[in-house]
């Protein structure tokens, strides 16, 4: 349930970043999600029937044998830990990308001042564009 709950995030990262970069959100990305939510159930699966084996085995041994090894699905839940540390980092990474528009952003801006050196007027409209937020900033010189 946690690897959902981190895949859940990471959708929730996402959505989060189109939203502020003014991008539809389109199933394409959801389609993704769901994908992933598939591999990473399948090798939890697979993970869980090695885990099943090493548990039928300890019981085994603790049955005829009387050897105590503790019960516990160890390779299911470093896998799940895996999977949620590639979430975090997928989280971490929309993060990044966030700052990587707001500097595109910023070199937009540059872009339009330099283009327009001469005229006063047009640097100051591009300025206030710029401060009240619009994403895109005037890029043609004249």
């Amino acid at each position: 349930m946690l690897v959902f709950a981190a895949m859940m995030a990471d959708l929730w990262s996402g959505v989060r970043k189109a939203k502020h970069l003014g991008l539809a959100r389109t199933s394409f990305g959801l389609r993704r999600t769901v994908d992933k939510i598939a591999r990473y159930y399948n090798m939890l699966i697979a993970l869980s029937i090695v885990d099943l084996m090493q548990g039928t085995a300890v019981w085994y041994l603790d049955t005829y044998y009387d050897c105590n090894i503790p019960l516990f699905p160890f390779v299911t839940l470093l896998g799940a830990i895996g999977l949620v540390f590639i979430e975090i980092k997928s989280i971490y990474e929309n993060a990044n990308k966030n700052s990587q528009a707001k500097i595109n952003d910023t070199l937009a801006l540059t872009h339009s001042v330099l283009a327009d050196k001469g005229n006063i007027n047009e640097i100051i409209k591009d300025f206030l564009e710029y401060l009240k937020g619009k994403k895109e900033v005037k890029n043609e010189s004249k």
